[in-house]
């Protein structure tokens, strides 16, 4: 028998797609995204936040994630097919879903310890908001539709592709989802966020594909929020705290 029979079979690493931006390219990124989450926070700072979130403006400021992409792409003269709009394994979502059972029960570990100290949890901030909003049709929109394909876009497509090629693929995942829970603009949701970034980065590290990612964000989202709406709908009897998760 052959020495090469004989040896057990690798897990290889999936190929990785070179791409035609620079790690100084992505930082000037999240320069950008800083820029762009301080002129939000002003906003939401001397305007109401139920106002915001219930007009269509709500869109605009989320597409404003895309600009720092648009400029340094339009700059570069890059074509978009380099984000990774390609075709993926459908084990990868199985991957993927199996990873975020084990996410949350991190980030369910992290919302208990924070309601035993009397913190309030994200869920519980975007559940106040809802209660002021007089529809969260623009809402839901702008989270479960427009947030996974802007976000996949810039912290995987862009972010996690731009820091792999530089520092390796450990790194970016670390890099790009600590930029992602950062940007979000709100400490007590930073541990599922990075989490939720981890997960999202290892999905297009394993398929170089955005759709998982934006496929999982968009489940990961509606879920949430449809359990959190539901839970002002109906009887408070049948929801538990431990459902505000995200």
């Amino acid at each position: 028998m052959s020495s090469e029979l004989q040896q057990p079979a690798s897990i290889q690493d999936p190929p990785e797609y070179p791409v035609p931006w620079t790690v100084f390219d992505v930082w000037l990124g999240v320069v950008m995204l800083a820029m762009i989450d301080a002129i939000l926070l002003i906003l939401a700072l001397r305007g109401s936040q139920a106002e915001l979130a219930q007009g269509a403006g709500i869109v605009f400021l989320e597409l404003a994630y895309l600009l720092p992409v648009v400029l340094i792409f339009a700059w570069r003269r890059i074509h978009w097919k380099h984000l990774g709009f390609r075709k993926f394994g459908s084990k990868v979502m199985g991957l993927g879903c199996g990873l975020l059972i084990g996410g949350y029960a991190v980030i369910l570990l992290h919302n208990f310890i924070l309601l035993k100290l009397g913190i309030d949890t994200q869920g519980e901030s975007i559940l106040r908001l809802f209660e002021m909003l007089d529809s969260p049709g623009w809402f839901f929109l702008v989270a479960v539709v427009f947030a996974p394909f802007v976000e996949e876009i810039f912290f995987r497509g862009f972010l996690f592709q731009g820091f792999r090629q530089k520092y390796g693929w450990m790194n970016a995942t670390l890099l790009s989802s600590a930029i992602f829970a950062a940007a979000h603009l709100d400490p007590v949701s930073l541990i599922p966020t990075f989490i939720l970034g981890l997960v999202l980065a290892y999905l297009y590290h394993r398929s170089n594909s955005l759709w998982p990612g934006i496929i999982l964000h968009f489940l990961v989202n509606g879920s949430s929020l449809c359990a959190l709406f539901a839970s002002i709908r109906l009887p408070p009897e049948y929801f538990s705290k431990l459902w505000l998760i995200v």
